[in-house]
């Protein structure tokens, strides 16, 4: 495992290795007092560590937490590739939208690609969503806006109660963009991902387990696993 070069370096590379893999790790000394591990939406690690720490602690510490920190890397790197692709290819002529696969000349005579068929499909949609389930929930958001993203669905911030919304969601089921944008708005109740927050999501989208199951398939995937299914859209807790 490399280590850090003098007690007084701020930054340095450290590498994990477990399960036939490395993983190159950074490490940040900071006034802090604990060990810190965090796996980004890039699958990049990085670890924050106090001032006083020694390359020898470090290197136990990331030692230990190797086989953690390989198997969140892992998840990450499958959920980024699992994420809809900007150019998801058509079959026979057919574009996923909605859940379904409809014929693109048809589907699309105003957007000259698909991303921005599923821009417009968006702004049609999502004021409609957003209304009922903010008067569902009590609560609302600032501002919305879409963006295609490559590893989220939405966002949140909620100091400033915005909201972003991923116009990938136009290619699934309306059930997945129903649950995104109820689990965004609960993050303005709750901003972690606590048992707390869970439970509200849960009340107000029971059916949200099922959407991140669809959210997990490509959109040609999702739109072959739903076709003659019943989805049950999010709804009020009783």
């Amino acid at each position: 495992m490399n280590r850090l070069k003098g007690e007084d370096v701020k930054l340095g590379s450290h590498c994990v290795h477990h399960a036939g893999r490395d993983v190159p790790v950074l490490v940040e000394r900071k006034r802090v007092k604990n060990f810190n591990l965090h796996v980004r939406a890039d699958a990049s690690v990085f670890c924050s560590v106090p001032n006083a720490a020694s390359s020898k602690q470090i290197d136990d510490f990331l030692t230990r937490h190797a086989s953690w920190i390989v198997q969140h890397v892992v998840r990450v790197e499958q959920a980024v590739r699992t994420q809809p692709r900007h150019d998801e290819p058509t079959c026979d002529g057919l574009i996923p939208l909605w859940g379904e696969l409809v014929d693109a000349a048809e589907a699309s005579p105003n957007a000259a690609t698909l991303q921005q068929l599923y821009r417009l499909e968006l702004e049609k949609a999502l004021p409609r969503i957003v209304g009922r389930i903010e008067a569902t929930m009590g609560i609302h958001a600032e501002r919305w806006g879409l963006r295609t993203m490559k590893s989220r669905w939405g966002s949140c911030t909620p100091a400033h109660k915005t909201i972003r919304i991923n116009t990938q969601l136009a290619a699934y089921p309306p059930l997945c963009l129903e649950m995104v944008v109820t689990h965004e708005l609960v993050h303005l109740m709750e901003p972690s991902h606590n048992a707390r927050f869970h439970a509200l999501l849960d009340a107000y989208c029971p059916s949200n387990r099922e959407a991140s199951r669809i959210l997990r398939k490509s959109p040609l995937e999702a739109a072959n696993m739903t076709r003659g299914a019943e989805l049950n859209c999010c709804s009020a807790p009783r």
